[in-house]
């Protein structure tokens, strides 16, 4: 062999073992993500932080359809029942400006509430643990008109008795959030999207991040898809899409991202205030603070969730403060991709949680929580 053909094999067995090199942990999950939102569907933005490193802070697939603009770290999606976050630290500011206290009575501030649920204290709002029922299992099956707030504090009072004794159990409760947002109302004085606004996010940086409202326009908003015989069809809003407090913020991957940093950074004033805190019993290691799900991984450390299910949009978040992990995946559709994704990733990361079935997914365990 010649000189210059041993040169040529050299650089063709170097081109050959550069090509043969292991996947780093980055472009791993990015090859799980391209393959389950393809380019030409209803995509997902992916954002992975480890410590101080950014794996991953990426869109996939189409945020709109009908204009074909791709999903980017800066599409707007809704959050569904990520969203009850945000309407927890909205009453936990207000507790901190010494306007309510969380174990005030919610009739104190809700007047037109049945009598039966004079019991019930925002904390048990907060935490699932009233006993109220289920607003969406009392809609009169012909209403065409979306379902507001104030419209969930007149269902109830359709209702003649609570499920439970508020304090006694725990079950997931869309209609306590709706409640709290008007609280939020009653006590500032100013409407809900304006208060979270003023107290949220431009606080936090969040200037694009909004409070879904008929007809109001939505920056780099990703719009909702459901799959029907092999067909995407646009399904971006329901009859329960236009309440507030359980379900209707909408954010960014850029922008979600702050307020997680903010709630690693910030102090609270007590124990009680902390959001963070298991504040009610799910069941066997699993605990629920105040809009998140607490439970601890194979590590011991104690890890924060909530995943989002509503007409279009299905999103999961996590994430670790003490190893400084942060996975969240928001999807515009309504299918289980996002918990394929989700489950493929935590493997890669190696993040096991104790009391969660190895066999299920983390987004699966949680929609049959909501379901009980």
């Amino acid at each position: 062999m010649n000189f210059k053909n041993q040169i040529l094999f050299l650089l063709s067995a170097i081109l050959f073992l550069a090509g043969c090199k292991e996947q780093s942990l980055s472009e791993k999950i990015e090859a799980v993500a391209e393959k389950i939102y393809p380019a030409t569907q209803p995509g997902l933005a992916l954002f992975i932080s480890d410590g101080n490193d950014i794996l991953i802070n990426k869109g996939f697939g189409i945020a709109n359809m009908e204009t074909r603009e791709k999903v980017s770290p800066d599409s707007h999606f809704r959050m569904a029942s990520v969203s009850k976050q945000f309407t927890a630290m909205c009453i936990l500011i207000l507790q901190q400006q010494g306007k309510l206290d969380i174990n005030d009575a919610a009739l104190k501030y809700l007047p037109s509430l049945p009598s039966f649920a004079s019991a019930i204290t925002i904390k048990n709002l907060l935490t699932h643990t009233s006993g109220i029922a289920d607003y969406e299992s009392l809609i009169p099956e012909d209403q065409k008109e979306q379902v507001s707030d104030s419209d969930v504090l007149r269902l109830i009072s359709r209702s003649d008795s609570l499920y439970f004794a508020p304090g006694t159990k725990f079950q997931y409760s869309n209609t306590g959030f709706c409640l709290l947002t008007q609280i939020v109302e009653k006590v500032s004085g100013i409407s809900y999207p304006e208060f979270i606004r003023q107290n949220i996010f431009l606080p936090l940086g969040m200037e694009h991040s909004a409070i879904y409202r008929k007809d109001s326009l939505i920056f780099e908003r990703a719009y909702g898809y459901h799959k029907e015989n092999n067909q995407w069809k646009f399904a971006d809003q329901s009859v329960t899409s236009a309440t507030m407090g359980d379900g209707s913020v909408y954010t960014s991957l850029n922008e979600y991202r702050k307020w997680i940093q903010h709630l690693w950074e910030q102090s609270f004033p007590d124990s009680n205030s902390n959001p963070l805190l298991p504040h009610a019993s799910v069941k066997k290691g699993l605990d629920y603070g105040y809009g998140w799900f607490i439970a601890r991984n194979d590590d011991g450390n104690t890890v924060y969730f909530h995943s989002g299910e509503s007409t279009g949009f299905h999103n999961i978040v996590y994430h670790d403060p003490k190893r400084k992990l942060m996975i969240v995946l928001f999807s515009n559709s309504d299918d289980d991709r996002v918990s394929k994704t989700f489950g493929q990733i935590m493997f890669l990361l190696n993040v096991k949680l104790k009391d969660v079935p190895e066999k299920e997914s983390l987004f699966d365990f949680l929609s049959k929580i909501y379901d009980d």
